[in-house]
């Protein structure tokens, strides 16, 4: 099941990239809705390879979370490969600059079921879809935001 989304961000593609790829904040956020996250190999600078293992409560339980970098293609493309319990989630942004100062940011997000229980949950997911799509471009407007603040604080 594929989810897409795309926004245009009034920054340049480095400041942009640099946004959407500060895995630290993406850390803090995930923690702040209950993840429990830790760098595999304590990590400090992001390259393909690299990534996180932990647990996260996701319909009422916790399951395990494994989540490696596996495309760094700086200020182009980042892909993000995660396992939750029976599901794997691929979390592709690609970023296309379209003038000096704007930037557009696809998201793509590719989820796969391999157990029954990944595969109820993708069902229900399915369902949702409309909720998902809109949660995904309030995610992607609130980094492009602060993306566009950053350039704004740099030309000031």
């Amino acid at each position: 099941m594929k989810f897409k989304v795309s926004e245009d961000v009034d920054a340049p593609a480095d400041i942009t990239w640099s946004r959407f790829t500060d895995f630290s904040g993406i850390e803090a956020e995930a923690t702040g809705r209950g993840a429990d996250l830790s760098r595999v190999g304590n990590w400090t600078t992001a390259s393909q390879g690299k990534g996180w293992r932990g647990s996260a409560k996701i319909r009422g339980r916790v399951r395990p979370v494994t989540s490696e970098i596996s495309a760094l293609n700086g200020p182009e493309r980042c892909e993000i490969t995660t396992t939750v319990g029976g599901m794997e989630a691929v979390y592709e942004m690609t970023f296309l600059e379209l003038r000096d100062d704007m930037t557009r940011v696809q998201v793509t997000l590719d989820l796969s079921a391999s157990t029954l229980s990944a595969r109820l949950a993708l069902q229900t997911l399915k369902l949702a879809r409309g909720r998902v799509m809109q949660r995904l471009q309030g995610l992607l407007a609130r980094q492009g935001n602060l993306a566009e603040d950053d350039y704004r604080r740099a030309r000031a």
